[in-house]
């Protein structure tokens, strides 16, 4: 199993947040803030979120210098390599090493390096590699359909995921659920690239075929977004929030199925809508 054979190594202390009371540890921290409210003035306590530099390093060579929430972080490093196409198996890493800002990753597979600078820098994880859909995007397999409702109560479970978001208005979420309905992970992350990454990590880590699951995420759906999905091998991603061009012709090239706007009772199928099944 691939948990016999991963090092995990966490340096505690690089971790750890100092927050004020109230705060989660390590992902919030109080500020005094002045509150305006029509003509109300107000000095009062907010809860906000943290975020860490992270330098992704794969066999000693940066392949990224990201900002996240500095939670389930050996679960992003192994899903971003993942989704962003450095790694095609979990199986392939042997060791993960973290000492923040530094993640170091170990994999036992000869590595193909994008070139200086070409690799993710930002505070979305998106990818900044060449795109996908300029050169051979490999079509994903048919076999799994959804029953609509099934759809709607999953982006309903979004809410329940979405604890940091509702303390501080301040994060993404995205599910993996498996096509009986059952969630397989749920995670928040301040950017909506990097919950992706996250929510793949989990999944691979528990063991789970992402090729029979699902993606719930919050926030639009650009081409980079649609990418990290189909690089995990993931058929049916479903956003709450809209899809964009470069993400639409993605997915019908990948033969994924794409639906935005997902807010029951209705939702918009962009593509490929033979996986959501509809009553007679």
């Amino acid at each position: 199993m691939y948990n016999d054979i991963l090092t995990i190594v966490v340096i505690i202390d690089q971790i750890s947040m100092s927050s004020q009371e109230g705060g989660i540890p390590g992902v919030t921290v109080m500020y005094p803030v002045t509150r305006v409210t029509g003509d109300v003035v107000q000095e009062k306590s907010v809860e906000v979120c943290t975020e860490s530099r992270v330098i992704l390093y794969l066999n000693d060579v940066v392949i990224g210098d990201l900002s996240i929430t500095p939670v389930d972080i050996e679960a992003f490093a192994t899903g971003h390599l993942i989704c962003e196409g450095y790694l095609t198996s979990i199986k392939d890493i042997t060791a993960i090493h973290i000492d923040l800002p530094h993640v170091r990753v170990t994999a036992s597979c000869p590595v193909e390096h994008s070139s200086s600078g070409k690799f993710s820098k930002n505070s979305s994880g998106g990818s900044c590699r060449n795109l996908l859909p300029d050169g051979p995007t490999p079509p994903l397999a048919d076999g799994m359909i959804l029953d609509v409702e099934t759809v709607f109560r999953s982006m309903k479970r979004v809410n329940d995921y979405s604890v940091i978001w509702k303390r501080t208005g301040g994060m993404h979420c995205s599910l993996i659920i498996t096509e009986e309905g059952e969630i397989v992970c749920g995670v928040e992350d301040m950017g909506r690239h990097t919950t992706v990454d996250k929510a793949v990590g989990v999944a691979l880590h528990k063991g789970v075929d992402i090729t029979r699951c699902y993606l719930i995420c919050s926030g639009r759906l650009p081409v980079d977004m649609v990418a990290k999905a189909y690089r995990a091998g993931i058929p049916i991603v479903v956003s709450n929030n809209a899809a964009f061009a470069g993400g639409i012709e993605f997915a019908k090239k990948a033969n994924m199925t794409l639906a935005g706007f997902v807010r029951p009772p209705s939702m918009t199928i962009y593509t490929c809508s033979h996986r959501i099944r509809f009553p007679s």
